[in-house]
């Protein structure tokens, strides 16, 4: 049995206003960027020599009752999901970098729906690492205290995943295995306290994306499936907002 499909949840006002802020920074940046002195010890600027080390957390959660859906009619949702990512580099040139990321996320829902008129739970656990080679460039403003950046990445992930659909008379079991690879670009934000340490906010934007997926149900690996999708996304991610902070030397 497939996985019931959900609609996703709509970004609050304050996403919104963030997007637009960075929109902004984005568009308009290249006409206040300023070259800046690099022996300039009281700066933040990103010159070359310059490495870094980041550590980045994005959250995502749903709790809905008696909700009508496009496809079913949830009773009861409960999911959380969440990502911690550890991110090096160093200035290859001024405000360019050349870094390699570590990333691991988890997914949890319970969801209780009608089906058919019929009410079914299912408990689904999902789990990956992802290795993320990324290059950044920089734009900053005056001394470099506030700056945007677009980072340019390779994700590499691998996932595996366990899900259990309860019936009145029977129990799916259905494990996934996942490899999936991912060309993207994510602009964010930084701004320093000191030197050293910045405060960083980024957003996924567009990418290319080809995940591989095998999957068993109820154990029967004879009837192993494979699923190979290839799928190119011009969205902005809102839900995928990384929060974290940044030390700079």
């Amino acid at each position: 049995m497939h996985r019931p499909i959900h609609l996703p949840v709509p970004a609050g006002f304050h996403r919104k206003a963030l997007f637009c802020l960075l929109l902004g920074c984005l568009l308009f940046a290249p006409l206040y960027g300023q070259e800046v002195p690099a022996e300039d010890k009281n700066d933040r600027l990103i010159t070359k020599g310059r490495a870094y080390v980041s550590l980045s957390f994005s959250l995502d959660q749903r709790r809905a009752e008696n909700e009508s859906q496009l496809f079913q009619e949830v009773i009861d949702q409960d999911r959380l999901q969440y990502r911690v990512t550890v991110n090096g580099g160093y200035a290859l040139a001024n405000n360019l970098t050349l870094g390699l990321g570590l990333s691991y996320g988890r997914e949890k829902e319970d969801l209780t729906f009608l089906q058919d008129g019929v009410e079914v739970t299912s408990r689904f656990l999902e789990q990956d690492i992802s290795f993320i080679p990324n290059m950044r460039n920089y734009i900053p403003f005056g001394k470099g205290t506030f700056q945007i950046f677009v980072q340019t990445d390779m994700r590499f992930s691998f996932a595996e995943s366990l899900q259990r659909d309860f019936f009145p008379d029977e129990i799916d079991k259905i494990e996934r295995d996942v490899f999936e690879y991912r060309l993207g670009v994510s602009p964010g934000v930084l701004l320093f306290f000191d030197r050293h340490w910045a405060f960083e906010m980024s957003v996924g934007l567009a990418g290319l994306t080809s995940r591989i997926t095998e999957q068993t149900t109820n154990d029967d690996e004879d009837n192993r499936t494979r699923i190979v999708k290839t799928d190119i996304d011009l969205q902005i991610n809102l839900l995928a907002l990384n929060l974290g902070v940044a030390y700079y030397f």
